[in-house]
């Protein structure tokens, strides 16, 4: 099928979605993407964006729907996700996840939700999810996280692509991450484009949704520019961040060693014997990259990109108080 004058209507959105997710490294040539399609209006202005950028570049795309089973509506926007999917001739895939209990939905859902979808992706042949965040959702979660209490890795907000899998060769894209919902939402209406509503995301019961519509316009009134400021600071946080993780990892490379002696790639699976942290040079780093190597090590060991301040916190606390010149790695995972 062709584009409609319609389409074309809404290219001025997709060049800077594109713009940026070149400028992120998001979104490169011979990509398989799988598009998280929910219905609503960003994933459809997602699915539009790929689909026009597959006309343009060697990227292939494909759809998934999945069926949380939570509300009426989602048998309605299952259907509707498949038609659009079908209209176009792009493979469409779905799955069914339960969820349990009434507590935590949000959290439960999401975990369910992105495993789904890598099983999904990697049936596929996928190498890339690519979900719909805006700048709205960066906004929101980075004053949620501050509230909590976030350090400066949680102040990164969300990130344009992350690996939330121990296969690394499928990651989670972000290109939406440059676009305010207010633009999507115009475009879409310009373009004479059709999307669901989920009105989930209007009920006061979820943490996100009272930031949405209290904190946030509350923010609005002394600043009107707030939610772009505070996603621009969020993309600084995460430059500054990516560098001394970089960091990080060269000084892990450092004070790590095998039991054995011997030279070799750090947690190869090929080495079945054990790694110890040579607690002296450990000792030597600054306070904010010994941090930065306890969360590593636990990333490394559990395949989890999820930090505990807790666990860092006492990591480091060990590390630092111990008097032993060197710790063994199963000793640190045991604490």
């Amino acid at each position: 099928m062709n584009f409609s004058d319609n389409d074309k209507r809404m290219e001025n959105l997709y060049t800077k979605v594109r713009q940026f997710a070149e400028e992120k490294g998001i979104i490169r040539q011979e990509d398989s993407i799988l598009i998280a399609l929910s219905g609503g209006p960003d994933s459809v202005f997602l699915f539009y964006f790929l689909l026009y950028l597959s006309r343009k570049t060697h990227i292939d795309i494909k759809v998934a729907y999945v069926h949380h089973h939570l509300r009426k509506d989602a048998d309605r926007e299952l259907l509707f996700a498949r038609k659009l999917a079908q209209a176009y001739s792009v493979p469409f895939f779905y799955r069914n996840i339960k969820i349990e209990g009434r507590t935590g939905i949000e959290e439960q859902a999401r975990k369910k939700r992105y495993r789904a979808l890598y099983e999904i992706a990697k049936r596929a042949g996928c190498n890339k999810i690519a979900v719909g965040h805006t700048l709205d959702d960066q906004a929101e979660t980075v004053v949620m996280r501050f509230i909590k209490g976030a350090g400066l890795a949680g102040l990164r907000g969300i990130l344009p692509e992350k690996h939330l899998f121990k296969n690394k060769a499928i990651s989670v894209v972000r290109p939406l991450l440059c676009l305010e919902k207010r633009e999507i939402l115009k475009a879409l209406k310009k373009g004479g484009k059709e999307y669901r509503i989920d009105r989930s995301n209007f009920s006061k019961d979820f943490f996100r949704n009272r930031i949405r519509f209290e904190v946030i316009p509350l923010m609005l009134k002394y600043n009107p520019q707030i939610k772009k400021q505070v996603a621009q600071m969020s993309f600084l946080v995460q430059d500054d961040f990516a560098f001394m993780e970089r960091r990080a990892e060269e000084a892990l490379g450092k004070i790590i060693h095998r039991t054995d002696g011997r030279k070799g790639f750090l947690f190869s699976p090929q080495y079945k014997g054990g790694f110890y942290i040579d607690v002296r040079d450990y000792n030597r780093l600054d306070v904010s990259i010994k941090r930065l190597v306890a969360a590593l090590i636990i990333e490394k060991i559990t395949g989890s990109p999820y930090r505990s301040f807790n666990r860092i916190k006492k990591i480091s606390g060990y590390l630092n108080n111990t008097p032993r010149s060197r710790v063994k790695l199963t000793d640190i995972m045991n604490l």
